[in-house]
């Protein structure tokens, strides 16, 4: 019968404490560590894969979200900056324009209750009004009041008029308003 070698790159029982005997055990010993070090590593790496993989799902969604967020609100945007800019224009467009508020206020203080507003063209130095009353004293008074106001300087009564079916009493009047800047210099 054939007897099978055996190759063994250990050493023999005998030479247990020469020099190559001590390098083959250290670097067996040592590369055992190694190996069981690096598969601990390897092993950590996979399983930290699935939390990652897990938070790149999540940061990948909320991106998602968010830029569907910024799409829908870009239309908005877009009219937002569009108002913006229209208001500025308009700002810089009546910024210089005379204030009709003092004329406003001042007309209606003059007007009694019972008198209604039909129309009423108002310009920086006069202006024009279009009303009707049920009652004439009403009128007369309101003519009183706007020829009394002081920052009226001339009433042109223009029209008086009753229709027959109605019984209101339609008036058109015509004001000019004292200069602003004699006033403001008083």
């Amino acid at each position: 019968m054939r007897k099978n070698k055996e190759l063994s790159l250990l050493p023999n029982e005998s030479d247990n404490n020469s020099l190559s005997a001590r390098v083959t055990r250290y670097l067996t010993t040592i590369g055992r560590y190694i190996i069981v070090f690096t598969e601990l590593i390897v092993i950590s790496a996979f399983i930290s894969r699935f939390w990652l993989d897990r938070q790149n799902s999540d940061i990948s969604e909320s991106l998602r979200q968010q830029k569907a967020i910024l799409e829908s609100t870009a239309e908005f945007e877009k009219e937002y900056v569009s108002l913006q800019s229209r208001l500025k224009y308009i700002d810089g467009q009546y910024k210089n324009q005379p204030q009709y508020y003092s004329h406003i206020k001042s007309l209606v203080s003059s007007l009694p209750s019972d008198v209604f507003m039909d129309n009423m063209t108002i310009e920086p130095t006069s202006a024009t009004l279009s009303l009707f009353s049920y009652q004439e004293d009403s009128l007369v008074n309101m003519i009183v009041n706007l020829s009394l106001n002081p920052d009226i300087n001339t009433v042109d009564i223009r029209k008086i008029e009753k229709k027959s079916k109605d019984s209101k009493y339609f008036v058109d009047v015509s004001l000019k308003f004292n200069n602003l800047s004699a006033k403001t210099a008083i």
